[in-house]
């Protein structure tokens, strides 16, 4: 009953305070793409965000950042169901890969090879290789946990102690649109923060592509990740170090609902809306996409296929 009445006595704080957080986020996002663009090479090719191994050694931070994981049913083929290593590994070369495109000098122009802005790239940087890194099997196994109000809580300790992003990864590769977007505005209300989803399949809502579907939840805390960059030596000091195991999440977890309610509903409809009004921009705010996709809204006419930009809710 307590848990209910918070949910609903605390919807209108907790969306205000999200549209703050989300618009003072666009404004450093116009700052480092426009005000003050962000150079190339600001991360040398051997970094670890472009490489996203630990200082001096073979070894992987994936791994080591994974706060939370459910366990993996046994028995069933990776076809179905990837292991973690094939999750960790597929989402952190992807958002590495990114970062490289920003580390080569001179720098790669827009287009093909590049595709997003030097600043979003660098922000990919401190997405993969900072974040606390939470695992499960697919999305109706999350709902039930971030609708704990004890596994919340323990989100917000997590975010208030270590300054970081928080990132959800899912087994599961399989997923109805309409459900991801349900999902991803489920985190929207229960969490003070934006959420994007990206996976596999056409975009959903702001989301993008992604090798496995990520529920990025974005604390903010990257600006002062990308903010150091722009000091001498701030190379060094992105690098954070792994996060210690047995500190978080330590309890038993998984107690709530696993369906959206309405106004969860209601939030991914209109934030669907907002974005198909945008046309062939899509979801990709910051960049348009009509110039950095150019080659590949081209190759698409010349087959006869429709620009999907954004995956159907229906």
């Amino acid at each position: 009953m307590l848990a209910r009445l918070a949910y609903w006595l605390g919807m209108p704080a907790r969306l205000l305070y999200q549209a703050l957080h989300n618009g003072h986020g666009i404004l450093r996002v116009f700052d480092i793409l426009w005000l003050r663009p962000l150079p190339a090479g600001l991360v040398p090719l051997d970094h670890p965000w472009v490489t996203g191994r630990l200082p001096g050694t073979d070894e992987t931070v994936w791994p080591r950042n994974v706060i939370y994981r459910t366990p993996r049913p046994e028995g069933l083929p990776e076809r179905d169901l990837a292991t973690d290593a094939m999750v960790l590994v597929a989402n952190g070369k992807f958002l590495a890969a990114r970062v490289r495109q920003s580390a080569i000098v001179p720098e790669v122009p827009l287009g093909p090879r590049r595709r997003m802005p030097h600043g979003i790239n660098y922000i990919h940087g401190a997405s993969h290789y900072n974040s606390g890194l939470l695992i499960f099997n697919d999305l109706r196994e999350c709902y039930r946990h971030i609708t704990d109000p004890a596994f919340s809580r323990e989100v917000h300790r997590f975010v208030r102690r270590e300054n970081r992003e928080v990132l959800f990864l899912f087994r599961s590769r399989a997923y109805d649109p309409k459900d991801f977007a349900y999902f991803s505005c489920c985190m929207r209300v229960i969490f003070p923060w934006f959420c994007n989803p990206n996976g596999p399949a056409d975009p959903v809502l702001w989301g993008n592509h992604a090798p496995y579907p990520a529920a990025n939840l974005i604390t903010g805390r990257w600006v002062n990740d990308v903010y150091t960059l722009k000091r001498p030596g701030g190379a060094d000091r992105v690098v954070r170090p792994p996060i210690p195991p047995g500190i978080y999440f330590q309890g038993a977890y998984g107690t709530g609902r696993d369906h959206p309610l309405w106004p969860e509903k209601l939030l991914a409809r209109l934030t669907h809306w907002r974005v198909r009004v945008r046309g062939n921009k899509g979801g990709m705010f910051f960049v348009d996409r009509r110039r950095t996709h150019a080659d590949e809204i081209a190759n698409k006419a010349l087959r006869g296929q429709p620009d999907t930009v954004q995956a159907s809710m229906r």
